[in-house]
């Protein structure tokens, strides 16, 4: 019994040395690799920077530079700057009106004059706006009355800075007389229109006022205030389909008259 704790013993001191050797290999070991470590880290750092002169201002150390911005954050500051600088686009009516101030030696408010033939170009070399917008806003002044009224043979032509350029020509003046014309025909109807329904409104009235008149012509002398009432109920209905069948009449003459027009033509 003894013999066999006394080898246990020596067991355990046998394996108690090879552990301390062991723990001792890696203390060794982790010694030289921290020398290593130590002796790499200076070799991997990059060169010395100049010492920073000491004048300069804690703001400008804070402060990022240009160049150390990310690309995507000076996308966003470009596209923020230029939103809040570029002008905002007008309509071609309100551009239009500005014409009016920057160009008062060409573009009129009263007495007008023909402008200079591809004026459009002039404009689209002074103007920030795109070529699309500037010919809207040119087209709402030339077809103005008093634009196509100004457009006769022979008459001077100005640039924006009101200077002559150019005279109309004989086709141009062809044109805007024919512009004038299909204007005119084009209001006519709608005059005439108006003056007929005027006049139909005119003749039911009358007719509706003459028709209660028969009413109270007609009604006895000697009747009861019912007999009255209802007769004056039958005189208004009578009234009534008199004014209609009169519209009737007054809307068939309009289809005959709009016929013979059209076969006139």
């Amino acid at each position: 019994m003894a013999a066999t704790v006394l080898d246990l013993l020596e067991t355990l001191e046998t394996h108690l040395e090879q552990t301390k050797a062991a723990l001792n290999a890696l203390r060794e070991e982790n010694e030289m690799l921290k020398r290593r470590l130590a002796n790499q880290v200076p070799q991997a750092q990059p060169p010395s920077q100049p010492l920073q002169d000491p004048t300069q201002s804690d703001a400008s150390v804070a402060e990022p530079s240009v160049a150390d911005v990310k690309p995507s954050d000076s996308q966003v500051i470009s596209e923020v700057a230029v939103a809040e600088t570029a002008p905002q686009r007008p309509s071609p009516q309100a551009l239009l009106r500005q014409w009016y101030k920057r160009y008062p030696q060409a573009f009129f408010t009263g007495h007008t004059k023909p402008l200079k033939v591809g004026i459009h170009q002039d404009l689209a070399q002074r103007e920030p706006w795109s070529g699309r917008l500037i010919r809207r806003a040119l087209a709402n002044y030339v077809n103005l009355p008093r634009y196509v009224k100004s457009m006769r043979e022979g008459a001077v032509r100005i640039d924006l800075d009101g200077n002559s350029a150019g005279k109309v020509d004989k086709e141009a003046a062809r044109h805007a007389s024919e512009r004038r014309k299909d204007k005119l025909d084009s209001n006519t109807p709608k005059q005439a229109q108006s003056l007929e329904n005027r006049k139909s409104q005119q003749s039911s009235k009358q007719s509706s006022k003459q028709a209660s008149k028969q009413v109270l012509q007609k009604a006895p002398k000697n009747a009861t205030p019912a007999a009255v009432k209802e007769h004056e109920q039958r005189g208004t209905n009578e009234a009534k389909e008199k004014v209609e069948a009169a519209k009737l009449l007054s809307l068939e003459d309009k289809l005959k008259g709009l016929q013979q027009k059209f076969a006139g033509r």
